[in-house]
């Protein structure tokens, strides 16, 4: 894992992929947008040629971004272009990143409804479509910061679902997200599953809905790195 300082969180940073929270400011105005140009370097993060934000509708739905990319309304989107930031917005939903050391990448935003309909296996299916050797076994996950269950508590027709479909998740009608996504992944095959342990809900530094109803959001990214055509 990587390190922290004041607004930023790497999770990874080596020769061929970097991945990262920013929570310096509101990233909510990027969304829906490719930026031809790098929004982190303030942050020290170099390598980026184009960021790409998502219109994300809680679902899941997975797009494949390349060079005739157009569907921004989707929550998760999956590449294996080089230099390019794919990059989730979140105030307590679940930011996904996958890696796969081929050279595929991916990031998704996974609410409530993309963890009730598995957002994870949507993405490995796309996956597929670019590279039918993949195994699912050989990709790693990384759960970046979220709400945790003891902040996360449901009632209404919810919670009933909730305690039809996903009742091993739930404890005093709080439900556990994060660990629904971890069997999920399990089930799948993958087996490097890396949470960073940290709760939007309870870290002061990190938007929140369920804390303060914020329209505000961080971002978490994911970067494949081509250093040599930077």
């Amino acid at each position: 894992m990587g390190g922290s300082r004041k607004n930023f969180l790497s999770i990874l940073d080596d020769e061929k992929v970097s991945i990262f929270c920013a929570y310096d400011k509101d990233y909510n105005g990027f969304r829906a947008e490719i930026w031809q140009e790098n929004l982190f370097k303030h942050l020290g993060i170099e390598n980026v040629k184009k960021c790409v934000f998502m219109n994300q509708i809680h679902s899941n739905k997975v797009e494949i971004y390349g060079s005739n990319f157009c569907n921004f309304s989707c929550d998760g989107l999956i590449s294996k272009e080089k230099n390019t930031a794919l990059c989730v917005l979140s105030a307590d939903c679940l930011p996904l990143i996958l890696y796969h050391k081929n050279g595929l990448i991916g990031a998704l935003h996974s609410g409530r409804e993309g963890c009730f309909n598995n957002i994870l296996k949507e993405a490995l299916v796309q996956f597929k479509t670019l590279d039918l050797t993949l195994k699912n076994e050989e990709f790693s996950l990384f759960i970046l910061p979220s709400i945790c269950q003891k902040n996360y508590e449901l009632d209404g027709e919810i919670l009933s679902y909730a305690k039809t479909h996903f009742t091993l998740f739930l404890k005093d009608n709080k439900l556990d997200l994060k660990a629904l996504v971890k069997k999920q992944a399990k089930d799948l095959g993958i087996k490097e599953i890396k949470d960073v342990g940290i709760c939007s809900f309870e870290d002061a530094n990190l938007f929140s809905y369920r804390r303060d109803k914020t329209k505000n959001r961080f971002v978490s990214v994911i970067i494949l790195k081509d250093n040599d055509n930077v």
